[in-house]
């Protein structure tokens, strides 16, 4: 029978993976250097490959030390639900990644029902850019993500999206300006100040090309990662602002943003990203549907 990599070398190896240096692994894993560096020699010789390469600072792995992080990670990250579900820390625990761009309005109504009273649920929320929440959900430091875009396919590996719904988008602005600016719609847009999200996102990319069909240049007033701050601007007047119809009501009730007109032809789409296809938390099933039902109603 062929030898079998020992658990806890792989262990090791994975935080020597993570840290970039075997004296900071060292340290963490409370080790002696020397018998890390034994123990990862043995490893090595198991697999029958090398995993790292020396440098002058630390290591970096080999193509086939990647590869072998990356079953680490599926393997740690079970091990920990695991240990959640024995537990019975699974059910209350749910760890959400979100970009900035994602309304959180939407957000909100999606997660309500994950922490009704009688579940005793806590929710863990990191905001950040999808490669690094990317990442994050892949070594299994997250349940889920929310995100509006999906990842490039470089990046997302064993990742899978579920589509939580979509909704129409809507020209806002204040009550002056839709004053101004509703009459000959979309033409009226020409040279109006204008708050984007910014560049690289599915909902600017639709606009650009819908700016440029109806032959009209908007003056782009800000860009924003961040969707609240966006409407903070556009609720003080200095621009108009591209809405989710799905959360229209909160844009007039919080900001004071009336609808100038609608963008056509164009439906944004928000997801829930997970590592495989099937969905194992009992939290994110109940954000799916709920996020469902919410944008449904629109």
């Amino acid at each position: 029978m062929a030898a079998r990599p020992n658990f806890h070398h792989l262990y090791r190896f994975w935080i020597v993976a993570q840290e970039g240096s075997l004296a900071a692994a060292s340290r963490i894993l409370g080790v002696r250097h020397s018998t890390l560096s034994s123990q990862l020699a043995t490893l090595e010789a198991v697999l029958g490959t090398k995993l790292f390469l020396r440098r002058s600072r630390g290591v970096r792995l080999t193509p086939q030390g990647e590869v072998v992080a990356g079953y680490c990670d599926q393997i740690f990250r079970l091990g920990s639900e695991l240990l959640e579900a024995v537990s019975g820390q699974r059910e209350s625990r749910l760890r959400i990644g979100m970009l900035p761009a994602v309304p959180r309005a939407l957000c909100y109504a999606a997660l309500r029902p994950v922490l009704e009273p009688r579940r005793n649920a806590r929710i863990e929320v990191t905001v950040a850019g999808l490669d690094v929440l990317c990442r994050a959900l892949i070594a299994g430091a997250l349940h889920v993500v929310i995100t509006d875009r999906l990842p490039s396919r470089a990046t997302a590996g064993p990742l899978h999206p579920h589509l939580i719904g979509e909704t129409r988008v809507g020209i806002y602005g204040t009550e002056r300006l839709a004053e101004r600016y509703r009459k000959g719609y979309p033409r009226s847009l020409d040279d109006a100040p204008m708050l984007l999200p910014s560049a690289g996102g599915a909902l600017r990319e639709a606009l650009d090309s819908w700016f440029a069909e109806e032959g009209v240049r908007p003056r782009i007033a800000g860009e924003f990662d961040d969707a609240p701050m966006m409407a903070a601007f556009a609720a003080r007047g200095h621009g108009l602002v591209p809405v989710r119809q799905a959360i229209a009501e909160e844009a007039r009730r919080y900001y004071g943003l009336v609808s100038i007109g609608s963008v056509p032809g164009f439906a944004e789409r928000l997801y829930a990203l997970t590592l495989g296809r099937r969905v194992r938390h009992p939290g994110i099933q109940r954000l799916i549907d709920s996020g469902r039902d919410r944008l449904s109603e629109r």
